[in-house]
């Protein structure tokens, strides 16, 4: 799982709402959610900046291991 997924399943937001909050696209965030699509630079700040993220981005867009 990318960690950008864990944190939106975290904060308990709909892909829908969070895309419109990123403002980015519903099919590009799911794309990039599941790991089809790189976050190229402006996307993936936009969503790192509406998360609130503190890490890199690199960080961001990483696989995060789920126990």
């Amino acid at each position: 799982m990318l960690r950008v997924k864990y944190e939106l399943d975290r904060l308990g937001m709909t892909q829908a709402a969070f895309a419109e909050k990123a403002q980015v696209s519903t099919a590009s965030l799911s794309r990039i959610v599941n790991g089809k699509e790189p976050a190229y630079p402006k996307r993936g700040r936009r969503i790192a900046d509406a998360l609130g993220w503190r890490g890199t981005i690199d960080e961001l867009f990483s696989e995060l291991e789920v126990k």
